[in-house]
Formats: structure tokens, sequence, C-alpha cells
């Protein structure tokens, strides 16, 4: 069987406590590049070694193969379901939605079923799947259990559960480091509206789509990342034509994809990327979800965006170790990273079922980190330390007295004060540990603190009883 890494089994553990706790369907966390193929394997081949029906449901066919071909690799027999296919009789499939519910009563209903992206649950496909199958256990797999729309996932799942964050999986290896570059301005998006809570995709393309921009971002690509594999992230299959047509005319390896294009086409251009032959890859939503190629070096925001989805993932693209890669490179041009409501990829939230992601509250919190920004490289870092970790330049200038020219990429880093309280909280795993931990940093009421983290992490709201556990334990700790 698949060894797991030490998160992943705490991730097992904690998806198997909550559906022991009577969770019939369980979405489970996991950041882009924790390994949410070699979980879904493992669960499969334990499920299926007890007998049990499983399914592994995905909403591309790229996602389809990748899953596959790490089952076979797992020596794991397994079916699919997948047009130009007849249905699989295993005990084990993996399925295109598209496919499935025009076939749900041609296959016996799973006893697990684990859905990838599962922040796609709520749409119209997936609903008609679990009417269908209304005994099964449920599994969702996500990075960002949210949809631009503001949907809650609450209708679909019962319990919310993770154990890693992207730090994490920095600091361990698992994930490469990264280099923000971002403009010292906001991206000017004063008449562009919203339409399911993301910019208005033509109105975004007319704001986007100037030589000027694709000028400076090809620029910045050959000043910060030259030579380096790179996805442009465009807002239109035209914008990225065009992106594609001047990095082309700078003389630099580029091509353009979309849905289009054949799986043969894909597959090509994507082999002439890990050869480095292609250097540059320009598109939209293609490789939001589910690239895995570690070579990737480099992500270009040409594109603006209010989804934490479309952010994150993006960027995961990139954050995938390889031996040749240092850090990952971000060109952000459009000032993503300067939302508070996005961040940095590393940045935590407490995520929700209901969709109700605490903006506000984080905004506030952002915007109280002080910072210094180096007069010399641009570089922003912690007022903690004494100089510039890029350049060395030693300076006391705030960020908001610094001139910068017009277009110029300024970098960023995250400040680590955060995520060290946020591991430090995950740490502490008993009620006991949490009280304790609420009395170091000084809460007015560290019982009723404790108690809400501690019910929280099951989804649920804290009881009375365990509101007087907390206090009892307050009490005690306080003698």
């Amino acid at each position: 069987m698949l060894e797991l890494r030490d998160y992943q089994t705490r991730l097992i553990d904690s998806a198997r406590n909550s559906i022991i706790a009577g969770n019939k369907r369980t979405l489970l966390v996991a950041p882009t590049g924790a390994g949410k193929t070699a979980l879904t394997v493992h669960m499969m081949d334990t499920a299926s070694k007890k007998g049990l029906r499983c399914m592994f449901v995905v909403h591309r066919n790229e996602l389809l193969k990748q899953t596959s071909a790490a089952m076979w690799k797992q020596h794991l027999e397994h079916g699919h379901v997948k047009s130009g296919k007849r249905t699989s009789m295993h005990n084990i499939l993996v399925a295109s939605i598209g496919t499935l519910v025009n076939r749900l009563d041609k296959i016996k209903e799973p006893d697990l079923i684990i859905i990838d992206e599962c922040h796609r649950s709520v749409s119209a496909s997936y609903v008609k799947m679990l009417d269908a199958y209304p005994n099964a256990t449920v599994i969702g797999l996500t990075a960002t259990p949210e949809r631009s729309d503001g949907r809650g996932l609450g209708d679909i799942y019962s319990s919310l559960v993770e154990e890693v964050d992207v730090r994490e999986l920095i600091d361990l290896g698992f994930l490469c480091d990264y280099r923000l570059l971002a403009p010292p301005q906001k991206f000017d998006t004063k008449g562009v509206k919203i339409t399911a809570g993301d910019f208005n995709k033509k109105e975004l393309a007319e704001a986007t789509d100037k030589a000027t921009i694709t000028g400076d971002a090809i620029e910045h690509y050959k000043k910060y990342a030259n030579g380096k594999t790179c996805i442009v992230f465009c807002v239109t299959i035209e914008h990225a034509k065009h992106v594609c047509a001047m990095y082309q005319q700078a003389g630099i390896a580029c091509e353009q994809l979309d849905g289009g294009h054949s799986d043969m086409e894909r597959s090509a251009t994507l082999d002439r990327v890990r050869t480095k032959e292609t250097l540059v890859l320009t598109s939209v939503d293609l490789f939001i979800e589910g690239l895995d190629i570690p070579i990737i070096e480099v992500t270009q925001w040409l594109r603006k965006t209010k989804s934490l989805i479309v952010w994150r993932q993006g960027i995961g693209r990139g954050l995938r170790p390889h031996k040749d890669k240092d850090k990952l490179i971000i060109l952000d041009h459009v000032g993503n990273s300067l939302d508070p409501a996005l961040g940095l990829p590393d940045s935590i939230y407490e995520w929700s079922l209901d969709g109700s992601r605490k903006k506000g509250k984080k905004k506030k919190e952002e915007g109280d980190i002080k910072i210094k920004q180096c007069p010399k490289c641009y570089t922003v870092y912690q007022p903690t330390k004494p100089s510039c970790p890029e350049c060395g330049e030693v300076s006391q200038v705030k960020r908001a007295e610094i001139e910068t020219v017009d277009g110029e990429l300024v970098e960023m880093e995250k400040t680590r004060v955060k995520i060290e309280k946020k591991r430090e909280q995950s740490s502490a795993r008993e009620l006991n540990d949490l009280v304790k931990l609420g009395l170091e940093r000084g809460f007015k009421d560290p019982a009723g603190w404790s108690a809400h983290i501690y019910a929280s992490r099951m989804s649920m709201k804290p009881s009375n009883e365990l509101k007087q556990e907390a206090k009892r334990i307050y009490m005690e700790l306080s003698r």
C-alpha cells in the first residue's frame, strides 16, 4: 500500500473520526500539492479491501487520467465511467461527472464516493448524483472550500476537517517557497461590473488587454524570470491569444492553450513545456485546477480576480517542488496579492461550511501589519528584520514614503507572525491545551474562546456541556 506522509495520515484519521461521529458527508481541506491523489488512492484501496464499492468523481478528463495513472502505479485495479467507454463493472471506479449523471441507473450505489474539487458539489450535476446515491458515505476534497458566488457547502457536507497549511508544506519541503512581485498601487477596475462573484470577463478584458500592460508583462518576465517556464493567466481566450502573439514577437517560445484544443494537442504542448522547448503558456481557466507539472517556475497574473479559488489554485500550479527550481516566481501585474480577501500563497483562513469566511476581520488584521519596503529593490519585509532580506539594504523607510516607478513590480514577503499563531493553535489538539493557550495569550474569555475553537473543528456550535468543561479547566489552571 502507498506510504502516507504524517499529515496525510492525520487528514485521513480526522475524516474517519468525523464519519464515526455521524457525519456521512465530510469535507476534507488540503492545500494544492498536499497529495490529494495519494489520499484518494489510499482511501479507496483501504475501502475496497473491506469489500466496499468505491467511486472517485472528477469534472475534467485530465484529472481522471491523472488519478487513474496513480491507481495503476499502486496496482489498484479499477474501471472508468467516461464518454466513449462502456460502463465498467469494477468495484472501484473513476468517473467523469458529465458521463456519470447520464448513467446513474446503470451503476450500483457505491459505499464510498470521493469528490475531487468538491467546491463544485452544489452544482446541479453533483446534486443529481448525490440524490441518486443517498446512502453513500461522501468525502469531498478541495484546497479552497468556498465558491465565487458565495454559496456555502453546508447543504452538502455536515463536517469540515483540515490538518495542514501551505507554509507547513513549504517548511517540510513538499512545496517550494515563493518570491512574489506586485505593483505598488492597485490595478484600476473602476467601471468593471461584478458577475457571479467575480469581475465581468468581457469588461475586465477591455481594461487589461492593452499593449502597454502586455509589454510590461513581457519586460518583467525577461527581467525576473528569463528562460524559466511560465504560465500566464489571462482574462479571455482572445486575451490569451494576444499575449501569446506578443511573447512570440519578442522572440520567446510561447503557446496558447484553451478548452478548444484536443487532448492530443494539449499533451504535445505540455510535453514541450516539460522539455523547455516551449517556455511560456498563456491560458484562461484550463490550468487553474489539476495541472501537475513541477517544472513550472513562474506564474504570471494578467487576470484580476475576486475569486480565492482562481488565485490560490492558480498559484498552486507552480508550488510543486522540482530539482531545478529554488522558488516559484509570482509576477502579479494586477495586484491580486494586495487584496486582503485573497492574501498571499501561505495566508491562513478560517474556513466555514456556510460560505462566510471572515473577510472583514481578516482585512482589518492585514491592514494592521506593519511593514518596511526597501528603497533599493522594493522588497517588502517584516519590521523585525534589521535589513532587507534580498539585498541587505539597511532602511527605516516605511512603504508609504517610497516613490516607485509606474508599472514596476515590487516584491512582497508574508509576515510570519499570524502563521505561527495559527500553527500554535492547530497543535493544541485537546480542550485543555486550548484553554492553556488562551490564558497564555491573555484573552479576556479563554474558556469561551477554547470551546468555540474546539467545536468549530467539527463544524458545530459549542454545547453548554463543552462550555462548562472549558470553564472548569480554566478555573483549575487559574489557581
